[in-house]
């Protein structure tokens, strides 16, 4: 993929917001390597990015589902024991047949350059899922601290899915199978629910202030929540977040596709870009941090919330002016997350903690 090159212009008014076609480009303009991938940061300490021993333990088995509506945590629970009903199943004898005798497979969902989506739902009970299928030759992968290697969405969500029984921001992984020319997750498909990108289309192309504070606040914990458990999505946008709408007086937030997400301990720096919008310090530093980064495309997601044309829509490189109708503090809340050098740009805390959100 080619990469435009341009010149970095400071100041709110003049921010320049990029936008990269595919999801995988890298700083010398060469694809990444498609087999055995990883996802290895630039270490600034002694300090490996953090796996803990849960994947370890849990990778050789069958996920217990974790999907149950919010409002229900027993009912969580029970589906959770209905993952499979002949006990666990070590992944090396797990096959094709197995999940088509478990998972009735629909309507596509939807594309994207590492995969498909599928509507589903659970034999066993009918339980509503989503089934997504990514070639293997597009599967990251990480090394366990037992040397077992497992593909880094697996990890990733494993971890998420071994610390908390409460409703959590993060979509749940309910079945995975590791097979020779895909992976195939099984995951937890809420209803009724509308990508953020649709949802703001259905109510006429942008959002009143007030009604982006509540789908932002919660976009905000739940990014401070990952970074908490050393978790970088590197791919935050308006596509990758669901709203639940059953509450239409508080519409959920959940986050799906960690296909390009990583382990990330305080201080790691990257060199290869993985996601859709990357910071200016890709570019001017060619390295970019977790926590900046996670703070710019949070900006990038109330741009898409209340501007009626999308954060960086036609080229890579194109100006951008906040609207001058909107209050002071929100003006302010655009410029701590739009700041060029990203060592003036807010903490995800700090921006939890501003005024607008308030």
């Amino acid at each position: 993929m080619g990469i435009v090159f341009g010149k970095l212009v400071k100041g709110l008014e003049k921010e320049i917001f990029p936008r990269v076609v595919k999801r995988k480009i890298t700083e010398n303009n060469q694809n990444p390597l498609k087999k055995s991938r990883r996802l290895d940061p630039i270490h600034c300490d002694n300090e490996s990015p953090s796996t803990s021993g849960d994947t370890s333990k849990l990778h050789d088995h069958v996920l217990e589902t974790r999907n149950t509506p919010e409002e229900a945590l027993s009912k969580r629970s029970a589906n959770r024991n209905a993952v499979a009903d002949d006990g666990p199943v070590e992944t090396k004898k797990r096959t094709l047949d197995m999940f088509q005798a478990r998972y009735e497979e629909q309507e596509k969902l939807g594309e994207g350059g590492f995969g498909c989506v599928f509507a589903g739902h659970r034999k066993a009970d009918n339980l509503n899922v989503a089934i997504k299928h990514i070639r293997q030759e597009d599967v990251f992968k990480h090394r366990d601290n037992t040397g077992k290697q497992i593909p880094m969405e697996v990890a990733v969500m494993l971890k998420l899915a071994g610390e908390t029984e409460r409703p959590s921001a993060p979509i749940d992984l309910l079945d995975w199978y590791d097979l020779d020319q895909e992976l195939i997750l099984v995951l937890e498909r809420p209803m009724p629910a509308v990508d953020l990108h649709d949802y703001i289309k259905a109510k006429g192309g942008y959002l009143m202030e007030k009604d982006a504070k509540v789908i932002l606040r919660q976009v905000v914990d739940a990014a401070i929540d990952l970074q908490q458990r050393h978790i970088f999505h590197r791919d935050i946008k308006v596509n990758n977040l669901l709203i639940e709408t059953s509450n239409k007086k508080a519409p959920r937030v959940r986050i799906i596709d960690f296909g390009v997400s990583c382990f990330s301990a305080e201080g790691d720096a990257f060199r290869n870009f993985e996601g859709t919008h990357f910071p200016p310090e890709w570019h001017s530093q060619h390295e970019y941090k977790a926590g900046p980064t996670t703070v710019y495309q949070i900006g990038g997601v109330l741009y898409d919330m209340l501007h009626q044309q999308s954060f960086g829509q036609e080229n890579l490189y194109q100006q951008r002016r906040i609207n001058w109708r909107f209050s002071e503090n929100c003006r302010d809340f655009f410029k701590s997350c739009f700041q060029t050098d990203p060592d003036r740009r807010l903490t995800l805390q700090q921006l939890r903690n501003h005024l607008w959100l308030r």
